[in-house]
C-alpha cells in the first residue's frame, strides 16, 4: 500500500458527521475514505462515551479499566488468539508482529482480504477487517477496529504457542480505549448504526460489473493501472465523494445513503474504471 498522505485537491474540511464530510464552504462529501470511522462520524455513541471518560481526566497514558475491556471485546470478535497487545499505531503493531516473527515485517508483507480474495500461501501476518472473516493460518492478526482515534489503538493476536513472547502493549489513554470499545459493541450489536445501508445493492452490482473495481464486502479496491487512480481520485471528489487516498484503497461504502447518493456511487462506478 503506498503513502496515505492525502493528495493535493481535498478541502478543508469543517466538520464530520455520519457518513459525509463538509468542507468550509459547506460542500458536501460522501466519505468513502472514513479512516478510523468505519461506523460513521460521531456515530455509534462514540462521541459520548469518550466526553464521558475524558470528564475523568483520562487524556493521558495511564493504566486504566479499558484497556482490560478493549482486549476482551477483541478476544470475543476474534475468539481462540493466546493473547491480545494494544499498540499506538499500526507501525508500532507490525515491530511488535516482526519482533514476535523475527522478521523485518512492513505493512506490504501482511495480507490484507480487502485487497486480495485468497492468500497465495499462508502468511505470517494476516490483517483483520470488519465484515470480513478473519484471515486463518497466520501466527499474527492485527486488527483493524471500527474506531480508533489519531489511528490508535491497534490490537495484534498471537499465536497460542509462542504468546509470552509478544511485547507487551504501548500505554494509551482512556478514552481513546473507551472509543474502541464502543465501536466494537456496536459491530456486534448494529442497534444503532447500521454497518451497510440496506438500498446500497445497486452500487454493489455496478461495482460488481466493472473490471476496474474488485469488492469483498463493503470495501472496494482499484484493479485498473495505478497511474489513473489520481484522476480518478479526484473525479469521485468533484462529484463529491472522497474515495480512499492511496491505490488501491481499499475504500469502504457507506452504511447510510440517500436514494440520491446511491445513483451517484453506481454511475461513478460504472464510469470510472481507469484506462
Amino acid at each position: 500500500m503506498k503513502d496515505r498522505s492525502l493528495p493535493a485537491g481535498i478541502p478543508r474540511i469543517r466538520r464530520a458527521r455520519g457518513f459525509r464530510l463538509y468542507d468550509m464552504e459547506g460542500r458536501r462529501y460522501l466519505d468513502l475514505y472514513r479512516d478510523g470511522a468505519l461506523l460513521g462520524h460521531r456515530g455509534a455513541g462514540v462521541l459520548t462515551v469518550m466526553k464521558s471518560v475524558l470528564s475523568q481526566g483520562l487524556s493521558t497514558a495511564l493504566p486504566t479499566a479499558w484497556e482490560g475491556r478493549l482486549v476482551a471485546a477483541v478476544k470475543k470478535m476474534l475468539p481462540g488468539w493466546g493473547d491480545v497487545r494494544l499498540y499506538a499505531s499500526m507501525d508500532r503493531a507490525l515491530q511488535a508482529a516482526g519482533h514476535f516473527l523475527h522478521a523485518t515485517l512492513a505493512l506490504a508483507d501482511v495480507h490484507d482480504p480487502a485487497l486480495a480474495e485468497q492468500q497465495a500461501s499462508p502468511a505470517p501476518a494476516a490483517l483483520w477487517r470488519p465484515l470480513l472473516p478473519c484471515p486463518a493460518a497466520t501466527r499474527v492478526l492485527l486488527a483493524q477496529l471500527p474506531v480508533t482515534v489519531c489511528s490508535a489503538p491497534v490490537p495484534v493476536c498471537f499465536a497460542p504457542s509462542a504468546a509470552h513472547e509478544a511485547p507487551p502493549s504501548d500505554a494509551l489513554p482512556g478514552f481513546v480505549l473507551a472509543a474502541a470499545v464502543r465501536g466494537l459493541a456496536a459491530l456486534t450489536h448494529p442497534s444503532g448504526e447500521p454497518p451497510l445501508s440496506d438500498g446500497i445493492a445497486a452500487v454493489e452490482r455496478a461495482i460488481d460489473r466493472t473490471r476496474g473495481w474488485k469488492r469483498q464486502g463493503p470495501y472496494v479496491r482499484a484493479v485498473f493501472p495505478e497511474p489513473d487512480y489520481s484522476r480518478v481520485h479526484a473525479e469521485f471528489l468533484r462529484a463529491g465523494v472522497l474515495l480512499h487516498p492511496g491505490y488501491p484503497g481499499p475504500s469502504v461504502l457507506p452504511g447510510e445513503c440517500s436514494p440520491g447518493e446511491n445513483k451517484l456511487l453506481a454511475d461513478l462506478f460504472a464510469r470510472s474504471s481507469g484506462g
